[in-house]
């Protein structure tokens, strides 16, 4: 019985996956939307900045930047690669806004521009992301699931 009503429940979710709503052209956007944001960061890092910290300040920044910046890489290879797929409405539009705004964040932080915008993108980003891609039960399809451990009693 349980058997039976694990393979209904995984049909159903193949259907609702199947006819779930998806923006046409999701990884284009995710690309083009990338891209912008690297160059409207960099644009805005032409100028000098505000205030120039000392040199071992400096290091720990450029450091914690390129590190957002590795994090931000991660997350735009993952969103290209789920949205290969079905997903929800809400989801693509985290998958699909995430990466640019971790990347901006990065490339800001490495100028030394706005500080706390550049964290605020960073982070709103990597936890969007991190929401969506561990609430999203096809976010690895073919990773094999356990069943449930038998329950005492």
């Amino acid at each position: 019985m349980a058997v039976a009503d694990r393979q209904a429940t995984m049909a159903g979710r193949d259907l609702a996956a199947a006819t779930t709503p998806v923006i046409g052209g999701a990884r284009t956007w995710l690309v083009g939307l990338t891209s912008v944001a690297l160059l409207a960061a960099g644009a805005a890092a032409l100028r000098p900045p505000a205030a120039i910290p000392d040199s071992d300040l400096a290091r720990v920044i450029r450091f914690m930047a390129a590190m957002k910046g590795v994090f931000a890489l991660i997350a735009f290879v993952a969103s290209y690669w789920r949205l290969a797929r079905p997903a929800a409405f809400w989801r693509v539009a985290i998958f699909v806004g995430g990466p640019p705004a971790m990347a901006a964040g990065a490339v800001a932080l490495w100028f030394f521009e706005n500080a706390g915008l550049a964290a605020a993108g960073l982070h709103l980003g990597l936890f969007a992301m991190l929401a969506a891609a561990l609430t999203d039960r096809d976010f690895l399809p073919d990773f094999v699931r356990r069943p449930p451990p038998a329950g005492r009693g």
